[in-house]
């Protein structure tokens, strides 16, 4: 082996070790380079479509990508002399006025890009170095060069060498460097023969350095600007919840009229949880607060698709402003979908880890899901459409469709354009499994089509399979959580109960076993053929007494409650947990105390509907069904409520159920108010025990409007609602319209505990 060859061999060792990948890791711009240097990348892209002596003849392989289709292959490309004299002369005239970088990355571009282009790989070694190369062709310079005689019959096969003294002409977008007149050297046209050492004429250099310069920076932009959407998408959140933290902030009158301006009430009319404009499937209308996250996402996802752009002309890739324009502005639609999509996914999640660090509400944060889910969704429409025009004035339309990247970007389109009928209100009020099933699948094909159109176009060159991965991630880990969390409470059996006096209109649902407390999904394996599908739930207590039973309980509170039309006003009394006597037996007895989840819930569609009629059948008095405890999934309520001397809850029916948990939590000196308002009375005794057991802060007063008003300014309040979208909808309005009016002087914190989808 020659010393050159030790040297070189010893050379890719060297770069192969210290950089993995030649290119970077990570996106264009954010860890990854697509043309770096990107004065020798011009250079190869003027050459690396002329065929060389070893060019395999009348071949159909496809050695670049599909869009920069090449027949040689990178061994050839690593062999063949006349282009590595070639491209060493070009290297040498045209990189020192041009960012000059030094000659270990121009050594490092020779070593990993040479043969393969624009995607480095060490794996393809030149035969000579840069170095090796850059005298040989100076060599030829000086004495001349002829084409070899072998490689001429039957006719001037090199006719598109021009053997003329190198000029170079001046360049707008880029300097050029001089080449030695001394003696003449052919200079080279794209798509011509190549066998000799040649030189680049100055202009199809500066066409080539402007399109790929031009090119990378607009792709770093696509990167920075769906990156930038995602950190402020899950940004937003956690800065909003820190300004919690300053000091007296709550307690400000300013604040709180600030909040009852633009957070809390609905962004127009009176109605927030209320379904709106059902004729055409049905919404929300946002509160103010989430109205305005809402705007500054969409302000983001228009300006970041207007601008701003690079754009030099004239160039070797687009042909006009127009056509670039088609093309840019398609791509960065493409990306901001994507960023849309990440934080989409992220909100979705009931594992989302937003929930833990903020007090945002789940329910927020799924309404947020949607809004983000509609900018996908128009993003990826625009994406589309841009690039189909693209190719219909510019490109060659008919090759295309018949890719396999347009394909799968086809199915990709069509099924993120189906998602929005298929998860409708109507839709997800109506036909729940049919939604949640529907969109599974729906978000999957949308994910799938994706990857694949990536790949079929790119592959793993450029990153952007990355976008495909992090939503992958997400809904891997959450459901991951969500079995971890089954399988930890295990398999338990779930007693379903009517609600006595409810006419059915109730359930009871009693898990033995199980201690957990806010929110629970539950699955029924046995009860559809969806096996896997969850149902959230609140949970009313953790824990029941062995001798205590319901009837007893009901009995201490029946002369603490009186009827009054359609609502019963209801005043629970109990002693302070440290002196009671029934406390401490609670607490030191505790072979009279067994784990129970218990279940208050209403009969309406879909799961409770299938429940309420499978205990109908039953004959025994009530019903055994195996499930599954996904949970518990804490609510933010106590969060929000921390900061509170006093918090007024109002229920409504089986709403009771969510509120109880707040109330318990607060002890004197803190004091709890509750309204609830109920059809019948059997909701009152189904939860006498956990009445009975509230603090002894509670109490029963008069409305809402008389609490607030009379309230003293002494510290905030906590006004919890939980029930009928109608009553969290009034309690809202009520709330924000005293404030504005100076009705009420109290600093207020509202929580609405909403379970929608």
């Amino acid at each position: 082996m020659s010393q050159h060859s030790v040297l070189r061999a010893l050379a890719v060792i060297c770069y192969a070790s210290s950089l993995v990948a030649a290119d970077g890791n990570g996106l264009i711009g954010w860890g990854k380079t697509m043309y770096d240097p990107t004065c020798a990348f011009a250079c190869r892209g003027v050459i690396s479509k002329c065929t060389l002596l070893c060019t395999p003849k009348d071949s159909t392989a496809n050695h670049g990508s599909h869009h920069n289709p090449v027949s040689t292959p990178p061994e050839c490309f690593t062999s063949d002399n006349a282009f590595m004299r070639t491209m060493a002369l070009c290297i040498s005239t045209y990189c020192p006025p041009n960012g000059a970088p030094p000659l270990s990355q121009i050594e490092d571009y020779w070593y990993s890009h040479l043969g393969t282009g624009s995607i480095g790989n060490y794996k393809y070694v030149p035969t000579i170095s840069y170095t090796e190369a850059l005298l040989a062709a100076r060599e030829d310079e000086a004495n001349g060069v002829m084409p070899p005689s072998n490689t001429t019959s039957g006719g001037d096969e090199h006719s598109g060498h021009q053997m003329i003294r190198a000029r170079h002409e001046g360049a707008p977008e880029a300097q050029v460097g001089t080449v030695s007149a001394h003696h003449t050297l052919p200079t080279i046209r794209a798509k011509q023969p190549l066998n000799v050492t040649s030189v680049i004429a100055a202009k199809d250099w500066m066409l080539q350095y402007n399109g790929m310069r031009n090119f990378e920076l607009n792709e770093n932009g696509h990167s920075t600007y769906g990156i930038t959407l995602v950190l402020v998408a899950l940004s937003l959140p956690v800065l909003t919840y820190l300004l919690r933290y300053i000091p007296g902030l709550a307690r400000l009158r300013t604040w709180t009229h600030f909040s009852a301006i633009f957070n809390y009430p609905a962004l127009w009319g009176t109605k927030h949880r209320a379904p709106v404009a059902m004729i055409v499937g049905g919404g929300v209308v946002p509160t103010r607060g989430q109205a305005l996250y809402i705007t500054v996402i969409s302000v983001l996802n228009i300006v970041f698709l207007a601008a701003p752009y690079v754009t030099i002309q004239p160039q070797s890739i687009f042909g006009s402003w127009k056509e670039q324009s088609l093309s840019v502005i398609g791509c960065r639609a493409g990306s901001l979908a994507l960023g849309n999509m990440v934080a989409m996914f992220v909100f979705s999640s009931r594992n989302n880890v937003l929930l833990y660090i903020t007090n945002w509400s789940h329910d927020t944060f799924l309404l947020l899901h949607r809004w983000l889910g509609y900018w996908t969704i128009i993003q990826t429409v625009l994406h589309s459409i841009l690039l189909l025009l693209y190719y219909q004035r510019y490109g060659d339309y008919a090759a295309e469709l018949t890719q396999l990247y347009w394909i799968w970007g086809i199915v990709g389109t069509v099924a993120a354009v189906a998602l929005w009928p298929f998860s409708l209100l109507a839709i997800r009020q109506k036909a729940y499994e049919f939604f949640l099933a529907s969109h599974v699948v729906l978000a999957a094909l949308f994910i799938i089509g994706y990857y694949y159109h990536i790949w079929y176009c790119f592959q793993y060159k450029w990153g952007y399979e990355i976008w495909a991965f992090i939503p992958i991630a997400i809904w891997a880990t959450d459901r991951i959580w969500r079995l971890a969390r089954m399988f930890y409470h295990g398999w338990r059996t779930a007693r379903v109960t009517t609600v006595e006096g409810s006419n059915g209109e109730y359930l009871r649902i009693e898990i033995d076993g199980t201690q957990v407390d806010d929110v629970v999904y539950l699955c029924f394996p046995t009860l559809s053929w969806a096996f896997w599908q969850t149902h959230p739930f609140s949970v009313v207590s953790s824990f029941a007494s062995r001798d205590t039973t319901q009837k007893m309980a009901a009995a201490k509170l029946a002369g603490n409650h009186t009827e009054k039309q359609d609502d019963i006003e209801i005043t629970t009394a109990a002693a302070k947990p440290a002196d009671s006597e029934s406390n401490s037996k609670v607490s030191h007895a505790s072979s009279d105390i067994v784990p129970r989840a218990t279940i208050i819930c209403r009969k309406r569609g879909g799961l409770t509907a299938r429940l309420a009629a499978r205990l109908e059948a039953s004959t025994a008095g009530g019903l055994c069904l195996p499930v599954f405890v996904e949970g518990p999934y804490p609510s933010n309520a106590i969060s929000q409520l921390s900061h509170c001397t006093t918090v007024l809850c109002i229920a409504g029916g089986v709403g009771i159920t969510a509120i109880l948990p707040c109330l318990q939590t607060f002890h004197a000196p803190r004091q709890g108010r509750l309204f609830w308002g109920v059809r019948h009375s059997s909701l009152v005794d189904a939860l006498a025990t956990e009445m009975a057991d509230l603090p002894e802060s509670v109490d029963i007063t008069a409305i809402l409007r008389d609490e607030l008003a009379g309230w003293p300014s002494g510290g905030p309040i906590g006004v919890v609602v939980c029930g009928p979208a109608g009553l969290a909808d009034e309690v809202r309005y009520q709330v924000a319209d005293m404030t504005r009016r100076g009705i009420t002087k109290a600093s207020f914190t509202l929580v609405d505990l909403a379970f929608s989808w």
